[in-house]
């Protein structure tokens, strides 16, 4: 025995079935979502170890310079260039990535690295120590030590 359903209620059922379908690919899609983005925490921890890495970058330089070291015998400093533009670079790129960090502090660090690269003296302990404090000042801006 055949049971008859009525077209009305089977294109009811139909449209329950999509539905429910629907809202539950909805809710497993949020919750993979959810699960598979970074924390707020791991995006700042990400940033700050960048802001890190680039200011070790200065300070090798600056380690270089302290130590009166001779890389390159000729006039100029080719790999001081490199990592001054690297760190251009960089901060561009974590200043993108870091809310916090104010207009005004994105302004004062270029600045700095400007002035930095337009120094004469290079490969001297005072080109070191200026080299340094903008490393330091990096960190602080980013808040990677403490």
């Amino acid at each position: 025995m055949a049971l008859y359903i009525p077209a009305g209620r089977r294109r009811r059922r139909a449209i329950g079935l999509i539905v429910a379908a629907f809202v539950v690919g909805l809710v497993a899609g949020w919750i993979g979502g959810r699960a598979s983005s970074p924390s707020v925490e791991g995006r700042v921890k990400s940033v700050r170890s960048e802001a890190r890495q680039t200011a070790a970058g200065l300070r090798v330089v600056a380690l270089h310079d302290q130590t009166g070291a001779v890389a390159q015998p000729t006039p100029g400093d080719a790999g001081t260039d490199l990592v001054l533009r690297r760190t251009r670079t960089e901060l561009d790129h974590e200043f993108r990535r870091a809310p916090w960090v104010t207009r005004q502090q994105h302004d004062q660090l270029l600045r700095e690295l400007d002035a930095l690269q337009a120094r004469p003296d290079r490969g001297t302990a005072a080109f070191g120590a200026a080299a340094e404090a903008l490393a330091r000042d990096i960190e602080t801006t980013f808040g990677t030590n403490g």
